[in-house]
């Protein structure tokens, strides 16, 4: 849903700078489209763990009645608050347990290796085309039972999900992109749903279709949400941390260097790169009842905007925030939140970050971002991802 709006470096460094402008001068900024904006990890941190004065259940509040938009939020993880996000979540959580999540290990390898294979004759090619979008997409539908000859529906359905990030869907854009994408996406899961109820398979589409909460079937407007965030909550995430990871260690080849002579620093960077370029920047939250944040009043139903991403490089947390350090101790990083609402693909999106690394660095001796190709960003205030990052390659 979102057009490319950068074909350099520029559109992300200038969201980076205004974080730090906002960091030195006005940590709490009230007014705006995004309502009370929050930027210091202190407070972020906070809002965060405090889900009963920061509830998580904007969507309906902010935006009209929609048939499509509340059947997904029905089963959406992010915009429900407990006990409702507790039951929900049992059921999805059996997807990422760490045990599921490490058997996938094999099949993840040979994914990464089929993509890069297929490019394997070429000195050039569009990482995010070649590996970055399809690797995830690839894994989490091979999970699910889905067949990925319908990856192209997924990627608009994907789009669609990701304009939900905003706390208000423009009227027009609900209307005419995504609630038509939604509901095609629910029909689809739905069919598949139906036929695992009748034809059980050894998948975790039949798995959710026959999974129950409180001795009851999941409903419609359940199954499509669960269904939906599974598929697409950590795919941005790992798409986005491949690329920027590509870009951050071509900007410092000395950590480049480094890492190819020792491959356990691979995890600890990868970190690194998820705390400096969150794939997602921003969350929402919305105010129970009155309080205070950063000193300041702030009444309750209102907006509140926690900018993850200036947090993450808030110097009073880490030292020297916009250098990359590859040693550095990220613990406390906010990327897949905290609390109830950490993120359940975490586990899946660094181990699809670690494999994806180590293969490209087994196979080519030199990677490096080419600019000359025309590097494309999607909106960083949405998500900091290429949607576009032609690369050098040779071995």
């Amino acid at each position: 849903m979102s057009a490319p709006i950068g074909t350099t470096m520029e559109p992300v460094e200038s969201l980076f700078s205004w974080f730090r402008e906002m960091l030195e001068s006005q940590p709490v900024r009230h007014g705006g489209d995004h309502g009370v904006e929050v930027f210091g990890y202190a407070d972020i941190a906070r809002i965060l763990a405090d889900t009963k004065t920061f509830s998580s259940e904007t969507a309906r509040k902010f935006n009209e009645p929609h048939f499509e938009l509340d059947r997904f939020d029905e089963g959406n993880l992010v915009t429900t608050d407990p006990p409702r996000h507790r039951k929900l979540r049992k059921v999805i959580s059996q997807v990422f347990t760490p045990r599921a999540v490490a058997n996938l290990s094999e099949r993840i390898e040979l994914i990464t290796a089929m993509l890069l294979d297929k490019v394997a004759d070429q000195d050039s090619f569009d990482l995010v085309e070649a590996l970055a979008f399809p690797l995830p997409i690839t894994v989490i539908a091979d999970v699910l039972g889905l067949p990925i000859e319908d990856e192209p529906m997924f990627r608009v359905w994907g789009d669609a999900i990701g304009a939900l990030d905003a706390a208000t869907v423009p009227p027009d854009l609900l209307e005419h992109e995504v609630g038509p994408a939604l509901n095609e996406m629910g029909e689809y899961f739905l069919r598949h749903m139906r036929d695992r109820r009748e034809n059980p398979r050894d998948d975790v589409m039949s798995r959710l279709a026959n999974a129950t909460i409180d001795g009851e079937p999941l409903t419609d407007g359940e199954m499509i949400g669960v269904t939906g965030l599974t598929m697409f909550a950590g795919h941005a995430t790992t798409m986005s941390l491949i690329c920027t990871t590509v870009i951050l260690l071509d900007q410092h080849p000395e950590a480049m260097a480094e890492i190819r002579e020792n491959r356990e620093l691979v995890p600890n960077a990868l970190e690194e790169v998820l705390r400096m370029y969150p794939p997602f920047p921003r969350l929402v939250r919305v105010t129970t009842t009155e309080t205070e944040i950063g000193g300041q009043r702030v009444p309750a139903d209102q907006l509140v905007t926690p900018w993850i991403g200036a947090a993450n490089r808030d110097s009073a947390k880490f030292p020297d925030p916009d250098r990359f350090d590859i040693h550095r101790n990220t613990g406390g990083h906010l990327v897949f939140g905290q609390g109830i609402h950490f993120c359940l693909g975490a586990p899946l999106a660094r181990l699809e970050g670690r494999i994806a690394l180590n293969m490209l660095l087994d196979r080519y001796a030199k990677l490096s971002v080419d600019p000359a190709g025309g590097v494309e960003w999607e909106n960083p205030h949405q998500i900091i991802c290429p949607r576009r990052l032609p690369v050098r390659a040779s071995r």
